[in-house]
């Protein structure tokens, strides 16, 4: 497998890439256009009021941070968490780390203390650059944290030390540093991903894989420079800043994307006139019932970008309904260890595949992004060892999808680090167990295991028909989640549901959880008979005939990121004991 070097090289063959190195460009076409737009301390005489800044002062503020940085003593690899607000300093940060050659790390407050705390020292920072709550907690378990000696404050510093967020940039706007070149292949960041199909785990992100992403998004999707972006999701809204749109961050809570205000949401869009917006489908689903319900509209709204999970067909087109009449909407498909991976349109789905999802084909994700090089090879548990070993299977059958291109990562970070000679710490060889299970080796190139499974068909469209982990192998067969619950979804009193097995010895006995479209006071009564209903249903068609087992949920647990992903490993801890005493 293939190295990353923490450190460029002055003997590297590879050529200089920094996504930032867009930002400058940008920077000089519309210096005075807003880049970022931010909600602000407070309204102004009734109207919203937002702190901005221009391309230009991003651009210049981005590279006297980045300076600052390296007065301050960091060096190219060295790890540095970030843990700030969206807004126009996130921004200026991101791109400030990125030219400082440091290793930004980067994670979702919304994984919960226990999560955080355990991948922030797995990752072992020397540094945080964080909002003063998390600059206290890193203090109150500063033993966890003791090699975190670059620290600095955004907003008020206490007793911790380090410099705030105002003499770091005062502190670069006076340097005359020279910064590093940064190559394809150095690390730029560590990204945990969601942890909804198990612990979070660091995907190392190269500067080439920030470089090709932006690539990819603006050439696929026609994204040109003069646009504004409500970001829904703070990562995706620092790629606006790379290809001249206007980064709008709504009044919400970004690690609790489906509890979002759609009134605070609707006034950013309009308050902007947003021509573009990416949301997960949790946040489209409720803006869209809203925008129904109220008669609401975005009309300026022409380009919509949904992921995260599959977007229902009912959700596309109820939100289609309320942006302008000539608007697009794309479910872009990937994964935080390679995206973008391929994309389809909404119409597409709307006109043709949607039909094909109810009766049980799974989810039509697309087509593939050029950059992208994909396969489905035959299902196993097992590590894979080289290219050579896989099984590659034929259209129309059921395999797990490996890809492979520049933005794929090639590896996940190692937990720890090892003692070296002399009582030394260093990095530890990233072959984790996780590198192991993931990723094949072929050459000098490296496919990665997305632990998704599904199928081509003849237009070389990927179906997808859920995750690996997932899949229920019961006696009369395997039962894949995705097709199963898209068919159980059709039924009219049921919102969403669930496929799990739980195990019994080498089989296991699926279990349906369903939550009902009705009437909260009312579940309980219907119950009974929506579940003979689901019985029923399930003796019709023969791939559902093994789910005998139904349990009625209010709610169904989803992912921290997206609010959109089931999380079915919560749902299959408790199903022995709710599947007691019933019949």
């Amino acid at each position: 497998m293939s190295s990353i070097s923490t450190q460029p090289s002055a003997l590297s063959t590879q050529p200089t890439v920094n996504v930032a190195d867009r930002l400058a460009t940008i920077a000089q076409r519309q210096p005075d256009a807003v880049a970022v737009a931010a909600p602000g301390r407070g309204d102004v005489a009734g109207q919203n009021s937002y702190a901005t800044c221009t391309f230009a002062e991003l651009d210049r503020d981005a590279s006297a941070l980045a300076r600052g940085f390296v007065e301050m003593g960091v060096q190219p690899g060295t790890r540095l968490v970030l843990l700030v607000k969206p807004g126009c300093e996130f921004v200026k940060l991101v791109f400030a780390l990125l030219r400082s050659g440091a290793t930004a790390v980067l994670i979702d407050p919304g994984m919960g203390r226990k999560h955080l705390v355990k991948c922030l020292s797995a990752v072992e920072p020397e540094g945080f650059v964080a909002i003063s709550s998390a600059q206290a907690v890193r203090t109150v378990l500063r033993r966890r944290f003791s090699r975190c000696k670059l620290n600095v404050t955004v907003g008020w510093r206490w007793f911790w030390g380090g410099n705030t967020f105002d003499q770091l940039l005062q502190m670069g706007k006076a340097s005359t540093v020279t910064l590093p070149l940064t190559r394809a292949d150095d690390a730029a960041a560590i990204i945990y991903t969601s942890g909804s199909t198990g612990p979070p785990k660091g995907v190392l992100y190269t500067h080439q894989m920030f470089d090709t992403q932006v690539a990819e998004i603006g050439g696929h999707y026609d994204i040109r420079p003069g646009g504004f972006d409500l970001a829904c999701f703070p990562l995706f809204g620092l790629f606006n800043s790379a290809m001249g749109v206007t980064t709008v961050f709504p009044d919400m809570d970004f690690s609790r994307p489906a509890s979002a205000d759609p009134t605070k949401l609707l006034a950013a869009a309009n308050d902007w006139c947003v021509t573009q917006a990416f949301a997960s489908p949790a946040v489209w689903s409720k803006l869209s019932q809203y925008c129904e319900k109220h008669g609401e509209q975005i009309p300026t709204l022409r380009k919509v970008f949904s992921c995260g999970a599959p977007v229902p067909a009912k959700v596309l087109a109820r939100t289609l309904a309320c942006v302008s009449a000539d608007a697009e909407m794309h479910t872009p498909y990937g994964a935080t260890e390679s995206l973008p991976i391929a994309s389809i349109e909404a119409a597409e789905v709307l006109c043709e595949t949607s039909q094909r999802t109810d009766e049980g084909a799974g989810v039509c994700v697309g087509r593939k992004f050029g950059t992208i090089d994909w396969r489905t090879i035959r299902i196993t548990d097992e590590p894979i060892a080289s290219r050579d070993a896989c099984e590659e299977l034929p259209i129309g059958e059921i395999g797990e999808l490996i890809v492979r291109g520049p933005q794929v990562s090639p590896k996940y970070l190692e937990d720890g680090r090892r003692k070296a000679e002399g009582g030394i710490t260093e990095p530890r060889p990233l072959g984790s167990k996780h590198n192991v299970l993931a990723k094949i080796v072929d050459g000098e190139t490296v496919w990665h295991r997305m632990g998704d499974v599904g199928y081509f068909d003849e237009q070389q469209r990927f179906w997808y028909c859920g995750r690996k982990a997932h899949r229920v192998k019961t006696v009369e067969g395997t039962l894949f989640t995705i097709p199963v619950e898209a068919m159980f979804n059709t039924l009219p009193f049921v919102d969403r549901s669930a496929v799990v097995g739980v195990s019994s010895g080498k089989e296991q006995t699926p279990v349906l959880f369903v939550k009902l479209c009705v009437p909260e006071g009312k579940r309980i009564i219907l119950w009974r008979n929506a579940k003979a209903d689901l019985r029923d249903f399930a003796v019709q068609h023969t791939q559902l005939q093994s789910i005998k087992q139904f349990i009625h949920v209010a709610d169904l647990p989803v992912d921290v990121r997206h609010n959109a992903k089931i999380n079915r490993e919560k749902l299959a801890a408790g199903a022995n004991s709710k599947l007691e005493g019933l019949g």
